[in-house]
């Protein structure tokens, strides 16, 4: 229009133009710089939540609780650092509540040793929870403070610290159970009560594992229903002659053997040409305790009958020695085994994947005999039957497997 009138000349037309085009532009780019600086502002990262650290607030909301459960495997780290914070928090009327796993449990401690690896012991796994159950009790003695401590069924797969989970200010912390972790355990994850769902998904899971724990100590009526029981069954099946066929040496108590080795003469034959050690302690054939093995464990059967047996099974292992020339060695005892055991690899320098003691009772004039496997991880008992069947060796008479002439 300026134009058109002769207001202007051209040439100014051109330059203003130009400056309004420019000035367009830069709006246009410093207003997509400003749009793309907002919504990288408000980028979250999903994994931001995952934390290789406890939480730095997490002592001092813990010392000022109302409300806190603590769900873990022993607590014995945690309840050292914060002896004195937890006394504090009883002597002001929180509710403390402790979940742990169950210090008399052997297979459960053996399945949690295993899964912390770093060489856990189940044994010092096992003190290390009774003495964090023990300290928690005298403080809440000490103190006549709100605790209540329950037992775990089942190796958790993660730590909770759960602070005031009912109010506003609630926080919860988890950590994972890593397997065989080199160091700390990872990831730690901290929600607050505005995290909304996640939150509350930790939470309530938190809380069906209190439900599922058992109280600390057991009621007498639930003491017999926890007690730890050996696993019985009626035959070895296969595992026992795996575990032979693997051994380099076996000590094999009982009072006959007789179905043993006759029927695994073959496997017998193939152990002592490689070079397999085997020891067999028998009832003597010959003594008194051959009639009173009759008479207590076969029903139905005399006690000729048993000595035949025996002495059927050193005809047969005196073959063995003969056709082998192998490391087989025999002694009869004239005690009445009360069971037998075959012991696979049992001695500390021998053991390995397939060491097990092989044991079965001797009933009471009943068909069949319950059997049950003790593996080296229970060392208790492991020593004990081992210890057993060796001082009932050494008590017992060497018989001679060579014919004489």
């Amino acid at each position: 229009m300026l134009g058109a009138v002769n207001i202007s000349s051209t040439a100014t037309l051109s330059s203003v133009t130009l400056g309004a085009l420019a000035f367009l532009a830069l709006s246009q780019i410093r207003s997509r710089r400003h749009v793309a600086e907002i919504a990288k502002s408000r980028e979250v990262d999903p994994l931001a939540i995952l934390r290789s650290e406890f939480p730095a607030d997490l002592v001092q909301r813990r010392a000022s609780a109302t409300q806190y459960l603590f769900i873990g495997v022993s607590m014995a780290r945690t309840v050292q650092t914060m002896r004195n914070d937890l006394r504090r928090l009883l002597l002001t009327g929180t509710k403390v509540r402790v979940l742990l796993l169950d210090p008399t449990d052997e297979t459960l401690l053996r399945h949690a040793a295993a899964q912390a690896g770093r060489d856990t012991d189940p044994k010092r796994l096992a003190a290390r929870i009774s003495g964090s159950i023990e300290e928690i009790a005298f403080l809440r003695d000490e103190t006549h403070g709100d605790v209540e401590i329950r037992v775990l069924r089942h190796v958790p797969t993660m730590s909770v610290n759960a602070i005031d989970t009912q109010s506003p200010s609630g926080t919860i912390c988890v950590q994972h159970y890593e397997y065989r972790a080199p160091a700390e355990a990872l990831p730690m994850v901290q929600l607050e009560s505005k995290d909304g769902f996640w939150y509350q998904h930790f939470v309530l899971e938190a809380e069906r594992m209190w439900e599922g724990g058992s109280p600390w100590p057991p009621p007498p009526g639930l003491q017999l229903t926890h007690a730890q029981r050996p696993q019985f069954k009626e035959t070895f099946d296969g595992e026992l002659i795996t575990a032979m066929e693997s051994a380099d040496e076996l000590l094999i108590t009982g009072v006959t053997r007789n179905t043993l080795v006759h029927a695994n003469y073959g496997k017998f034959e193939k152990l002592l040409t490689k070079g397999c050690r085997i020891r067999f302690l028998l009832v003597d054939p010959e003594s008194e305790a051959a009639a009173t093995a009759a008479d207590r464990y076969y029903a139905g059967r005399s006690p000729e009958n048993l000595r035949e047996r025996g002495r059927h099974t050193l005809r047969l292992l005196r073959e063995l020695r003969r056709s082998t020339g192998g490391d087989l060695t025999v002694r009869l005892t004239a005690h009445p085994l009360a069971m037998g055991m075959v012991a696979v690899d049992t001695p500390v320098s021998a053991r390995g994947e397939m060491s097990a003691l092989f044991m079965e009772y001797f009933t009471y004039q009943a068909s069949g005999e319950p059997k049950f496997v003790v593996p080296p991880s229970d060392e208790r008992w492991f020593v004990h039957f081992a210890e057993e069947a060796e001082a009932l060796w050494r008590a017992a008479s060497d018989h001679e497997l060579e014919v004489a002439g």
